[in-house]
């Protein structure tokens, strides 16, 4: 995520000039016409290990179409995505897009308009979840040049055998009760942790951000959405877990919190589903049995963090074979629940979840808890929000921001200032661009 936040607007700037430069008209749907077709597919880890796991029921299906990967970090591909569709050349034939990154690409005109023949992708509407769905449309409703392929349901992650050794209880809904108000979860955040040698979570910050998980930091007029219930309460209890030196103050994406995740040192991670697979895969595959997920504290709820996209480049020459894939992978049961069962990117198709046998049963790695019915219910409760091109800046601003904060012993209110002030500093030039965007479809409201 540190990543994503610090690259967003070299990105933005790109995108940007992507949609201003225009692009040549394609017929769409044209392929080479080759008797096996091979497309290149473009993303960041574990998206490659989610397609693989899925590449056999594709196979049987499309025999004739060989499938490529190339996959590097996240913001790496999305920089190279930009570059590449700027320059008309250089593009995978599908092509992943973060949910961080929506806005910088929905209005670009290099991309293929899926709602155009023959992809006709409108007739999909109703299969995924219209939280999601509803962002990839462009600004003046004209065209949609994404998919969605998962979502991320917002979860609790703890320690459950750290909760045992402190007294306290391991059974999701009896944590869920105990952390429903901040005091419940400075009194877990004390339990568990001995300065020095175990903490809490691993950074404070993540405290304030639950509340802005979703990426709803505007409202249709663009303005700023920093108070909100709950606010000062959380900075607070921020404030109070940095001071007794309760959270490692550290990024949960550095080496430094992975290895404590699974060395039991850091207890517990709010964060979306989709941290399931890099737990069995990558941070702590021997962890079976010592997890478990429940609701987020102090009472939020229905709150999604991250999911993404697949886009065809309008510069593919292989176009019907790559819708052919995302069609696939993202609207059909057996593509979407064989990349979950592999890495639990959790689907935005909404059918995949009618399979009870995978979502009604329960996950050995988190102790045989029913983990797909918690996520179901969490997507059922997803509303839409306002995607805008400032979101990654801000989300970044979040982080640092309230790190500065804490640092200089400053109060709740002082911290939200500085991340307002913050934000407002660092998007200025992205948010004239989304607004010039806006008014060039025509739905800008001075």
């Amino acid at each position: 995520m540190k990543k994503i936040m610090s690259e967003s607007f070299v990105i933005a700037v790109c995108v940007c000039a992507l949609f201003f430069s225009g692009c040549k008209k394609e017929k769409p749907g044209t392929s080479s016409g080759s008797a096996k077709e091979t497309i290149l597919v473009g993303g960041w880890p574990s998206g490659d290990t989610a397609f693989k796991a899925a590449m056999a029921g594709f196979n049987k299906q499309y025999p004739d179409i060989d499938v490529k990967f190339q996959f590097t970090d996240t913001t790496s591909h999305h920089q190279a995505l930009s570059t590449s569709l700027v320059a008309g050349s250089g593009a995978p034939d599908v092509a992943m897009v973060e949910g961080a990154y929506i806005a910088q690409y929905r209005d670009s005109t290099a991309l293929v308009n899926l709602l155009d023949a023959p992809y006709n992708a409108d007739e999909l509407k109703n299969d995924f979840v219209s939280f999601k769905w509803n962002q990839c449309y462009s600004s003046d409703g004209k065209s949609l040049d994404s998919i969605p392929w998962d979502i991320g349901p917002c979860a609790y992650y703890y320690r459950t055998d750290v909760f045992k050794e402190c007294g306290l209880p391991t059974d999701p809904e009896e944590v869920a009760e105990l952390m429903k108000t901040w005091d419940g979860v400075l009194k877990v955040a004390k339990a568990v942790s001995i300065p020095g040698r175990r903490w809490f979570i691993p950074d404070a910050s993540y405290l304030y951000f639950e509340l802005f998980i979703n990426r709803d930091y505007y409202d249709k007029d663009l303005t700023l959405q920093l108070n909100r219930p709950g606010d000062i309460e959380a900075l607070n209890a921020a404030i109070a877990v940095r001071k007794n030196k309760w959270d490692m103050n550290a990024d949960m994406w550095s080496s430094e919190a992975y290895a404590a995740y699974a060395d039991g040192s850091c207890a517990s991670v709010f964060t979306g589903c989709w941290f399931g697979g890099f737990l069995k895969d990558d941070i702590d595959p021997k962890g079976t049995g010592h997890w478990a997920v429940t609701t987020l504290p102090a009472g939020v709820s229905g709150s999604n963090w991250g999911g993404s996209f697949l886009v065809i480049p309008k510069q593919s020459k292989h176009k019907d074979a790559a819708w052919k894939f995302i069609k696939y992978m993202l609207a059909t049961k057996q593509g979407q629940n064989d990349m979950y069962n592999a890495v639990d990117y959790f689907p935005a198709y909404k059918p995949a979840w009618e399979d009870e046998s995978i979502y009604a049963k329960g996950d050995p790695y988190f102790g045989g808890e029913k983990t797909g019915e918690v996520y179901v219910r969490i997507a059922n409760e997803l509303k839409p929000i306002v995607t805008t091109m400032m979101d990654t800046t801000a989300e970044g601003c979040i982080y640092s921001s309230v790190n500065a904060g804490l640092a200089d012993n400053l109060d709740a209110a002082a911290i939200r200032e500085r991340v307002r002030s913050d934000i407002e500093t660092a998007t200025a030039e992205i948010k004239k661009q989304q607004i010039q965007i806006l008014e060039d479809a025509e739905v800008w409201k001075k």
